[in-house]
């Protein structure tokens, strides 16, 4: 079936949906540099400002969570395309002249062109005597062996990291502080994708792979790729979300008695209808695991386009991580007041 999307220009996607953004939501965001998004109300002098560079089509992440509690400096790219090395250095520059040269945080998705483009990004920053350092976020259980955690792509669990991170630089925590505690948090995070049914590409209403009416797909990423594993037939709710609770709590070596964090994302097309019916059956999964769910967040965050299907994401919370997970965020799509 051809692609069905509310569109202008596809030249003009990106362009447009960032305007129509700031301006929805100018009280707490705003664009400088003509592509850089950043936070209204920068924070004080002193307190580490948050940069990151990632492509846009995953909205509401994570151009609508830049803000209070989380990060400062957008750097947009294209349609699940990094912006470019040079771009993510504009944004890390302004983020350290406006901080009064705080320390700079850059946060990089685990996947190819984001890595290397980040990398540009810091040698440049570097040879201007910039001092920026990076924190790598990689959560994604299918596309790579236990064992080989590093090379796992960042998905949706890369939300716990960045909550944290936004946290602890309000609090007023050093720089090297805040990327310690984010990578221990991030070493226990663990994501597996489902997809129903595929996305397009907008830009180019190229879709991304084929399933069949009673298929899905295990193991997708979140640039829409079909994953590692062949389709399966589709069953009941509870029959999906038992094999992916099942092999997110194996790969991560939940024990009973551990705290989680919990994060059920919808991929974009996935009603809240769909979500609350597997969360039901999750949480009761997870107490027979003698694991207990700390404030589970269900809904489309962070998401790939028109994709139907879900991800789970867990870490473990310690009284640290419950901490920044629940200390207050403002952004225009993640808001959290505090506990």
């Amino acid at each position: 079936m051809a692609m069905k999307k509310l569109l202008n220009k596809p030249e003009d996607i990106a362009s447009e949906l960032l305007s129509g953004l700031v301006k929805s939501h100018s009280d707490l965001i705003k664009m400088v540099d003509n592509d850089l998004l950043v936070r209204k109300m920068p924070k004080l002098e002193g307190k580490v400002p948050i940069v990151f560079g990632q492509g846009i089509g995953h909205e509401p992440a994570f151009d609508g969570m830049i803000g209070y509690g989380m990060h400062d400096v957008e750097v947009p790219g294209n349609i699940f395309s990094c912006a470019g090395g040079d771009r993510i250095y504009a944004g890390i520059k302004y983020a350290w002249e406006l901080s009064g040269k705080t320390p700079v945080l850059l946060i990089i998705s685990n996947h190819e062109g984001d890595v290397i483009n980040a990398n540009i990004a810091l040698e440049m920053a570097e040879d201007d005597d910039i001092d920026v350092k990076s924190v790598l976020l990689y959560d994604d259980i299918a596309s790579a062996p236990k064992g080989e955690e590093e090379n796992r792509r960042g998905m949706a669990g890369m939300i716990f990291g960045f909550k944290a991170a936004g946290a602890m630089a309000e609090l007023g925590y050093d720089r090297d502080e805040i990327i310690a505690k984010v990578e221990k948090i991030n070493a226990t995070t663990r994501t597996l994708s489902v997809a129903v049914s595929p996305a397009t590409i907008p830009t180019s209403g190229q879709v991304l792979f084929n399933l069949k009416e009673d298929e899905i797909i295990i193991g997708p990423g979140v640039h829409g790729e079909a994953g590692p594993e062949g389709p399966m037939k589709l069953s009941t709710a509870n029959e999906i979300i038992e094999i992916v609770a099942d092999r997110v709590v194996e790969d991560g070596e939940f024990q009973s008695g551990d705290e989680v964090l919990v994060l059920l994302n919808g991929n974009g097309a996935t009603t809240l209808m769909e979500l609350f019916i597997m969360y039901n059956h999750l949480e009761d999964l997870l107490k027979d695991k003698g694991l207990k769910a700390f404030k589970p967040l269900i809904g489309n965050y962070v998401t790939v386009q028109e994709m139907a299907g879900f991800s789970l994401s867990m870490c473990k919370a310690d009284e640290n991580t419950k901490q920044f997970w629940t200390a207050k965020t403002v952004t225009p799509y993640f808001k959290v007041f505090g506990s």
